[in-house]
């Protein structure tokens, strides 16, 4: 005890009683007009999950803006069925077969934070984006969508930025889930999807 007083006055009496405090931040600003303005797009879902099953939570949306939004990140997120969140870009091509473009997929028991997204070609209108969860449950009840940990959430966020404008009026995108929505619905005129890969890493 009397040498951490000791060590204590010795401190004192090198910064001669003066105490320096370099904590706090410092904000930067203009007035001037940034050339580019960031945003982001949730892409989600309602829907449940049955006992002791996998399954696949799918959500669809199409761009219907007529701006170009360059995504450079992405975050997944579920609560504790979750295996596998996948995002993706889709573009009809010449022929009208989906081109499947990765946005990103991940472990979403990994760490939830913001990563670059695996292609960073521009999105435009009448492109449409995709996003699906694997679920494994080993519950023997339903697991729904919901705030807790007894529930489930399906979210995968985009990040992008747009130059000279401003960002989608569209902040997000949510399907009603399995067992009412999924890809393979006829409603969607999907073709070529990739099931397997938009599933496992």
């Amino acid at each position: 005890m009397q040498l951490n007083l000791w060590l204590l006055l010795l401190l004192l009496l090198s910064c001669n009683g003066t105490t320096y405090d370099d904590s706090g931040i410092f904000i930067h600003y203009t007035t001037k007009p940034l050339s580019k303005q960031a945003g982001v797009i949730l892409l989600g879902t309602a829907g449940y999950i049955p006992p002791m099953a996998t399954e696949h939570m799918d959500t669809l949306c199409d761009i219907q803006e007529d701006k170009v939004i360059h995504p450079f990140a992405y975050r997944t997120h579920t609560h504790s069925l979750g295996r596998m969140v996948s995002g993706y870009r889709i573009r009809k091509d010449e022929s009208g077969a989906d081109q499947w473009t990765l946005l990103g997929k991940r472990d979403p028991l990994t760490p939830q934070m913001f990563y670059p997204v695996e292609s960073r070609d521009p999105i435009r209108k009448n492109d449409r984006l995709a996003a699906r969860c694997t679920m494994e449950s080993n519950r023997t009840r339903i697991t729904r969508i919901g705030a807790t940990n007894e529930d489930e959430m399906c979210n995968f966020y985009l990040m992008y930025y747009v130059e000279n404008g401003d960002p989608l009026q569209m902040k997000y995108c949510f399907s009603n889930g399995p067992p009412l929505f999924r890809w393979s619905n006829s409603e969607t005129e999907l073709n070529h999807i990739p099931d397997y890969d938009s599933s496992h890493l």
